[in-house]
């Protein structure tokens, strides 16, 4: 019964920092709960519940609410920093390959890595 206890504690704890975050997005943008909860597809006291850390939701619904603020799901959950422009044109791109595509430059990507720690091992 402890564990359970405890993750329930975790969870809650993760939930208000989620809730914060969503919170910081939406003021760093300007924007209002109304215009975050139309965008997201979801209803103002909804959110305001999420930004308490009252509530959690589906993924579907996560996507949607990270793209209204204009930020990632990583930065909302985990508070990682957004990638560079470089990485995301990386990323944009590659989601635009077929899965033939993909493997093929995979498997460039691991060869020149290895061809790379040949030339200068990594310290």
């Amino acid at each position: 019964m402890g564990m359970q206890k405890e993750d329930r504690t975790r969870d809650q704890a993760t939930m208000r920092q989620v809730g914060q975050r969503i919170r910081l997005a939406r003021k760093a943008k300007g924007l209002t709960l109304e215009k975050v909860s139309e965008a997201a597809e979801t209803s103002i006291q909804f959110l305001a519940q999420l930004e308490k850390g009252e509530q959690c939701m589906t993924a579907i619904k996560f996507g949607r609410l990270a793209q209204a603020l204009g930020v990632s799901t990583d930065y909302l959950l985990f508070g990682r920093a957004p990638a560079s422009d470089t990485a995301a044109l990386a990323a944009d791109y590659l989601a635009g390959l077929n899965p033939i595509e993909r493997d093929i430059l995979t498997q460039n990507i691991i060869d020149l890595r290895r061809l790379l720690d040949a030339i200068a091992p990594q310290p």
